[in-house]
């Protein structure tokens, strides 16, 4: 099932194969997406191919400075002497805030609930999101003027993030000879549910205590990044979806060392963006030996 998945989406995707089926694990784990790139590289019809893959109802926000949080949430009316609920955009499976950034704190921190505990409250009334609940957020990293940053207790609710990869001649050439690349049609012959009653990967306890490790080690070396529980808790969850992507029946330090970039990247302030994911690789995985070394 999870090959006619990658299979339908790499109908409408060039390239990233490696960040498609990172972005597929972080969804089966039920955790959301920051991709941070420049305008027209693609993120919205990355967004919508996997919804269309999963067969999943898609919502697109562009984020700007008047936006409000009712603009997302809903509101509620009166109609004929007493009040209705309008639902906002946010109710749909798979949302793409673009452009998080450029909505005011106020507006930013509706997303903050919805993240987290997959409900919105609109006038004191609280409502269940549908499940399953995403959101694929992006940021352009380039153009900062008239943004707000990002917080960390809002950062933080994003399991992933990353940017899209450069396209060779060859796959530019392919993506400008084929028109019907943004012609995305829906995988109808699958239902998400199925997925959910996906096989147990098992964990070794040695994988608990290396990811247990890396925290310990960045608390150590490194203790103006912060990795809290939740975070850990978004590796082991990841590891385990990317495990079954993969067609495994257990998670390895592999699959525990593939996650880590993506898990962190967002979470490491402390050196230039471009540089994260050398010093990701370079000052911590490279010097937290495994449990079976010691």
């Amino acid at each position: 099932m999870l090959n006619k998945i990658k299979k339908h989406i790499g109908k409408s995707i060039i390239g990233n194969e490696t960040k498609l089926k990172m972005a597929l694990a972080a969804i089966l784990s039920g955790g959301h997406i920051l991709i941070e790139d420049l305008p027209g590289t693609g993120k919205t019809t990355f967004a919508k191919c996997l919804t269309a893959a999963l067969n999943l109802d898609f919502k697109r926000i562009q984020f700007t400075s008047d936006l409000l949080p009712s603009d997302i949430l809903g509101f509620s009316f009166l109609s004929k002497d007493a009040f209705e609920i309008k639902k906002g955009p946010i109710f749909t499976n798979i949302v793409l805030a673009d452009e998080l950034n450029r909505a005011s704190p106020k507006t930013q921190s509706a997303f903050l609930e919805a993240m987290e505990e997959k409900n919105v409250t609109i006038d004191k009334e609280t409502f269940s999101l549908p499940d399953p609940f995403i959101v694929i957020a992006t940021q352009n990293p380039s153009d900062l003027s008239g943004t707000s940053l990002l917080p960390e207790s809002q950062l933080d609710r994003f399991m992933i993030s990353f940017s899209l990869d450069d396209l060779t001649s060859e796959q530019q050439l392919n993506l400008l000879k084929n028109r019907d690349l943004t012609n995305i049609s829906r995988n109808n012959e699958l239902d998400f549910k199925d997925l959910k009653t996906a096989p147990k990967i098992n964990i070794n306890d040695n994988v608990y205590e290396y990811i247990q490790e890396i925290k310990i080690f960045i608390q150590n070396n490194f203790p103006m990044i912060h990795i809290s529980t939740r975070c850990l808790k978004q590796i082991v969850s990841l590891s385990s979806s990317l495990a079954l992507i993969n067609k495994k029946e257990y998670v390895t330090f592999q699959d525990v060392k593939s996650v880590i970039p993506y898990v962190l990247k967002h979470r490491i302030n402390i050196v230039e963006k471009t540089k994260v994911l050398q010093f990701i690789d370079e000052e911590i995985l490279n010097k937290v030996t495994l449990p079976d070394d010691e």
